[in-house]
């Protein structure tokens, strides 16, 4: 266990010593794994209260560069909280089965989309396409698809509540940063989307994690947050809650929505996953809320990840706040995206594209529950299985030795908004592997290795 590095300038502050700690950090002078001195033991060497190495270190758990084990200590990891995300593996490697990352590549979208863009280039060569930065309202089409794409269920959305943007994940950043820049946190599900967390890192603002059920999301424990603290906005996943699959029921939706109502928090509700579900068993908190309820989807998951185009659809103050913010921030999304993404959305062929990967994630749900009888077939119909480990396993392990054995997953890790709340979970995404062999290989061999206890001391990131 190394002692913190010389170099810290006194008098010890919070602010000094994190500023301390990531800098040595960066320079390589503490090293992912490296175990950080015991608080008191930090504090006596450093002439400071015990108070200020614990929220310097707890700084640096909230930044993605350490993670506390309980009964061990506090370790140096690797990335950070901006850059959360599970990586992709290397393009054009046919020995790892990625589970890690998720799409839906179970259905192919080359074909609909090279249609999408033909039909863009035509326009272009036909000069039906402006080359210059859009005017207000130029954009208006885009927006009346989407508002048809993203409309609650008996509820249809005006043009004006739509802000077109680069991606599901612009959407998300851009509203926290509307919704977040006179103060207050953000409220999400313990087990979030790491979106979340990058997008809450970059707007500055506290993230506040809440105790989850089998449906999401604690009513009770979303009412004593409010209570203590400056919630600005919940985020939520009703159709299928990322990384756990779990899917809210109406009465959910409706007792979240009456939290939110009684303490003035604006909800941000991701759609994303709704075109995995019939569209009359579709719910949300925005039935119940439609005043205070910003929609946020993209095209990554219906259609690819290679289409970046996203959309929001708020009440129209909060719409304009989001499209100030977004275009500070890109200023438009590329007319040539836009006009690929209403084709897309207007084709016959997305319905149908739709209709065959619901019938495929539901094929391969059935799949994993024969190698895992343990998860829920509800929580599986959302293209994503929490594999909750056994025997003694630690998540990071296991994904290391996953990979060893050519399956990637996700661990916990990169999902908990409290860092030391991780617990031994990994995430396996079920549409992101074209080949149903490869597939059904994949799971059998994470089965095995589950089914064998680990290896020796299990090495923690």
């Amino acid at each position: 266990m190394p002692d913190i590095p010389s170099g810290l300038d006194e008098p010890v502050t919070v602010r000094s010593l994190e500023t301390h700690l990531r800098s040595c950090v960066e320079r390589g002078l503490l090293a992912p794994g490296d175990r950080l001195p015991p608080i008191r033991e930090a504090a006596w060497k450093l002439g400071c209260a015990p108070g200020t190495v614990a929220r310097a270190y707890r700084a640096l758990e909230l930044a993605g560069l350490a993670h506390g084990e309980v009964g061990r200590g506090t370790f140096i990891t690797s990335g950070d909280r901006k850059l959360s995300f599970p990586q992709p593996g290397g393009r054009g490697r046919d020995d790892i089965a990625d589970l890690a990352v998720n799409s839906f590549l179970i259905e192919d979208a080359s074909a609909l989309i090279a249609a999408a863009l033909a039909a863009a280039q035509t326009e272009l060569a036909q000069g039906g396409m402006p080359l210059a930065y859009l005017t207000p309202g130029e954009d208006e089409e885009i927006r009346n698809i989407a508002a048809r794409f993203l409309s609650p269920i008996g509820r249809e959305l005006n043009v004006d509540e739509i802000v077109v943007t680069a991606g599901a994940q612009a959407a998300i950043a851009s509203t926290f940063l509307a919704l977040t820049e006179n103060g207050g946190g953000i409220a999400c599900d313990a087990l979030t989307y790491p979106g979340v967390i990058s997008a809450t890192s970059a707007a500055r603002a506290r993230l506040h994690p809440v105790r989850m059920d089998d449906e999401g999301m604690d009513p009770e424990a979303f009412e004593a947050l409010c209570r203590r603290s400056n919630i600005a906005c919940v985020f939520l996943m009703p159709s299928t809650q990322n990384p756990t699959g779990r899917r809210m029921s109406a009465r959910r939706c409706e007792q979240l929505a009456e939290v939110a109502a009684r303490h003035g928090v604006v909800v941000v509700e991701d759609r994303i996953y709704d075109f995995l579900a019939e569209e009359d068993a579709r719910t949300g908190v925005s039935e119940f809320l439609p005043g205070s309820t910003v929609l946020v989807t993209g095209l990554s998951k219906c259609v690819a990840p290679i289409l970046r185009v996203g959309f929001v659809a708020a009440p129209r103050p909060l719409a304009r706040q989001i499209l100030a913010v977004e275009n500070a921030l890109s200023l438009m999304v590329s007319p040539l995206l836009t006009r690929v993404a209403a084709h897309i959305l207007s084709d016959s062929g997305f319905e149908a594209r739709l209709a065959k990967v619901r019938l495929g994630i539901s094929e391969r749900a059935a799949i994993a529950q024969q190698f895992f009888p343990q998860l829920k077939p509800e929580a599986l119909q959302g293209g994503l299985a929490w594999l909750e480990l056994a025997g003694g396993w630690l998540a990071d392990a296991f994904a290391a030795e996953a990979e060893a054995l050519g399956v990637r997953v996700a661990p916990a890790r990169f999902f908990a908004a409290e860092p030391r709340g991780a617990p031994e979970a990994v995430r396996l995404c079920l549409g992101s592997i074209a080949g149903e062999d490869v597939y059904r290989r994949a799971l059998e061999d994470l089965a095995s290795l589950m089914a064998r206890p680990p290896r020796g001391p299990q090495i923690l990131p």
